[in-house]
């Protein structure tokens, strides 16, 4: 499965380069990776709850999909930006 994400964001050019470090003994290590070889099923499931949080989808529904039991862990998992979070709160003082 992961094999086939690799794929698709490899077709999809998420070509960024992604620089990874971390220590080997006494020593750091630096990597450079493409994004689309980062990518797996663990990055498809952080990228859906994302967007369907984004969107306006409840937690709730999201939380029963991607199987969270906690707002405080669902909430620390998504990748919202503090920037994201007020204009999607200014959004709902629109409505």
């Amino acid at each position: 499965m992961n094999e086939y994400l690799k794929i698709i964001a490899q077709k999809a050019k998420l070509d960024d380069i992604i620089v990874k470090t971390h220590k080997s003994g006494n020593r750091q290590v630096t990597n450079r990776y493409s994004k689309w070889e980062m990518v797996c099923t663990h990055t498809a499931r952080r990228s859906f709850a994302t967007n369907m949080y984004k969107r306006g989808l409840s937690t709730l529904a999201i939380m029963q999909i991607t199987g969270h039991t906690t707002d405080k862990s669902f909430m620390s998992y998504i990748k919202i930006t503090k920037e994201e979070n007020a204009l999607m709160i200014l959004e709902q003082f629109k409505q």
